[in-house]
């Protein structure tokens, strides 16, 4: 008890706020690095089972190292841990971490399943402790601004969602590591590692589902789990949606489409446009007196550039387009903004933009496609957790995937390392 005070009352008071990575992999190393752009942090530990990658990380950056969480903990280093392990290990760390009165940043997602996910997140609460999961997507500014758009009315209620993240990854990066792409070391494939900042921009977006019909696949890999997964929506207000992941097209890029009674608003991967529709639609369509009347559109382009290009207005038939570029303040975003936004939490009361609970809905969209594609059916959401997690354990349980290890390789992505 008197080490969580010292935590809590040390972040409440002081900067910098000390930072311990826990997970010396790809992932790790670039949280580790990201922390350098962080004012009033300090990263002073690093952690992993492997003592070898825990050591390098150590002297790379002149810190303490550790092959236990455990110890980490104890020894006083750190206010803050980042976990970066394999998705079935945050849970039992984070719990471990804020009892101990550590504030927690996890990466995505936060569990494998929503169940254990929900752990964290009461756990967090119990301890009063700051919880946060690295959806950065959230940060990026074109993203902030459509968000923004959504939720302030701009383009009415909503009829019709669409998300598309088609992704690639060779055969050679799955067998790079032994958990990879199995039940047991990951609970999930192309949902759980690649699409979440997808799924989470989709839901930030378009709100949850009540309803998904989903079918997976492993189409290409040599896995056990999905390596595409797609799915029917329906929405509380009757609205529908649709939506895919895959890790089967080397043309990657994000796409999503949401369509209301005022307008539409399409996110592609850095680009935001927005189709302003005058009347709304419902309006337009009833009190329309011409049989082939067409409603006016404008057409607004927002960009992340530092001149405002002002409009020009394109007539064609009885349509009229306007188009219009607004501007977005540019600015680096990237995994550190998670970290950056809680040393901001605790030392100045700023919320938390990334918050453990708001992670949960990404989560359970996809254990709820899962779900759907094994039952063959139509499922509720909230889903029934129990009956999730004993799926997911049938799964572990059956699994006679062997999966031959070429070469560990634990690499950041270099979209990430930029």
């Amino acid at each position: 008890m008197g080490t969580r005070n010292a935590h809590q009352q040390r972040t409440k008071n002081h900067g910098p706020v000390r930072f311990g990575v826990i997970g010396a992999g790809g992932m790790g190393r670039a949280h580790a690095q990201g922390l350098a752009k962080v004012a009033r942090a300090k990263l002073t530990a690093i952690c992993d089972a492997d003592p070898n990658s825990a050591g390098k990380v150590g002297r790379d950056f002149n810190i303490a190292f550790f092959t236990d969480h455990r110890l980490l903990i104890r020894s006083g280093l750190c206010d803050v841990v980042i976990i970066a392990t394999p998705h079935p290990l945050h849970t039992p760390i984070a719990i471990d971490c804020m009892n101990a009165g550590l504030h927690v940043i996890s990466e995505k997602p936060l569990a494998e399943c929503i169940s254990k996910a929900e752990r964290m997140v009461k756990t967090a609460k119990k301890n009063r402790v700051a919880f946060a999961v690295v959806f950065q997507s959230r940060f990026n500014p074109i993203s902030a601004k459509a968000i923004e758009l959504v939720r302030s009315g701009r383009i009415g209620k909503i009829y019709r969602t669409m998300m598309l993240s088609p992704d690639y990854r060779t055969q050679a990066y799955y067998d790079a590591g032994s958990w990879r792409a199995t039940w047991k070391g990951e609970g999930g494939g192309v949902m759980l590692n690649q699409a979440p900042h997808a799924m989470d921009m989709f839901i930030q977006l378009c709100g949850m589902p009540c309803e998904v019909f989903g079918r997976t696949e492993t189409r290409m890999h040599k896995i056990e789990v999905e390596d595409l997964a797609e799915a029917m929506l329906k929405y509380p207000d009757g609205g529908s949606g649709y939506l895919y992941c895959s890790t089967c097209e080397p043309c990657h890029g994000h796409l999503i489409e949401v369509f209301g009674d005022l307008g539409k608003l399409v996110l592609k991967d850095s680009g935001l446009t927005i189709f302003n529709y005058w009347p709304g639609i419902r309006d337009h369509m009833h009190k329309a007196k011409v049989m082939w009347g067409e409603m006016d559109i404008r057409e607004e382009q927002i960009q992340t550039t530092e001149t405002n290009t002002g409009h020009v207005s394109i007539t064609a038939g009885e349509m009229e387009i306007v188009e219009e570029k607004i501007e977005v303040p540019r600015q680096e975003t990237g995994h550190f903004s998670v970290s950056e936004n809680i040393v901001a939490h605790l030392l100045d009361g700023a919320p938390l933009v990334t918050s453990g609970e708001s992670g949960l809905a990404s989560l359970e969209l996809a254990n709820a496609v899962t779900l759907s594609a094994y039952e063959r059916r139509w499922i509720k959401l909230p889903i029934n957790r129990k009956r999730y997690d004993s799926l997911l354990d049938k799964f572990c349980r059956e699994s006679r995937f062997v999966k031959k290890t070429v070469k560990t390789r634990r690499m950041t992505d270099p979209r990430i390392a930029k």
